[in-house]
């Protein structure tokens, strides 16, 4: 039903329709909704109307207006509370529909998610390797001289060939974030930074990226390119910054043989 719902309403946009009509289309599905207790389908609703206002520069949004309302959308993902977040839609709509300006989220430039100056980091990770699945990989995790030292054998045996590591971050925190950036130590394999969203075990959203033997290198993945995959099979999906509840690092490179990275730090860009 929500499915069709919120495709009836993608449908029902046309050039005939102003910003304010399509809007306010948009609240005449979502009212009664929301009144028969139904706000999860609300929010849905009013969500891919604003989604078509950000996404659509033809409704004659301001540039900035429109990013910061993309930051807003982004940011509303997280929110567990289906009736808080039709009302935070709502008040999204009826913003635009008054004209007024669309603050932006108030976001330092750069966010540190992971340092490794404190011993106590490393409990915030854990490993999985391909045993899950029979495989042979190893793999183990320290902090060494403010590093994360990620390392281990990978093994094709069993069918196996992947070794990785992961730590949960609070969903919401990278709303308005477009970017991540690692600096790491390698040793000339193909590695890969992941994130999760938590929407089911084996979904997760890959950047892969090159080392240098024993150089630092800094790595950037634009959030909104990380390519879906489900048990490490490539899927459509596209990652909104906001619905971000874990990273991730894999050796997955089909070979064999010892691996090591190091992780200097993990950052969030705007």
């Amino acid at each position: 039903m929500l499915t069709n719902l919120v495709l009836s309403l993608t449908l029902m946009t046309n050039a005939s329709l102003t910003l304010d009509e399509y809007l306010m289309r948009a609240i005449d599905r979502g009212v009664p909704l929301f009144n028969s207790g139904n706000p999860e389908a609300c929010a849905a609703v009013y969500a891919t109307a604003l989604e078509g206002v950000a996404n659509n520069p033809e409704w004659g949004l301001a540039p900035e207006q429109r990013a910061n309302l993309t930051d807003h959308l982004d940011f509303n993902v997280s929110t567990s509370d289906p009736v808080a977040r039709a009302w935070a839609y709502r008040r999204l709509i009826d913003a635009v529909l008054s004209g007024e300006p669309i603050s932006p989220l108030e976001r330092a430039e750069t966010l540190e998610l992971f340092g490794f100056s404190e011993p106590e980091e490393l409990r915030r990770w854990r490993i999985v390797l391909d045993g899950v699945m029979g495989g042979l990989s190893t793999g183990d995790i320290e902090i060494e001289n403010a590093h994360l030292v990620f390392a281990g054998e990978t093994s094709l045996r069993n069918n196996g060939g992947f070794s990785s590591i992961r730590a949960p971050i609070p969903a919401g925190s990278l709303a308005g974030y477009e970017a991540l950036r690692i600096r790491v130590k390698g040793d000339g394999r193909t590695y890969i930074i992941g994130a999760r969203t938590g929407n089911g075990r084996g979904d997760s959203y890959w950047t892969r990226f090159e080392t240098v033997a024993d150089d630092w290198v800094t790595v950037t993945a634009p959030i909104r390119e990380m390519q879906r995959h489900f048990f490490g099979r490539p899927i459509q999906g596209r990652l909104q910054p906001a619905a971000i509840a874990g990273l991730e690092f894999y050796i997955y490179d089909g070979e064999e043989g010892p691996f090591r990275l190091e992780i200097d730090r993990i950052e969030a860009l705007r």
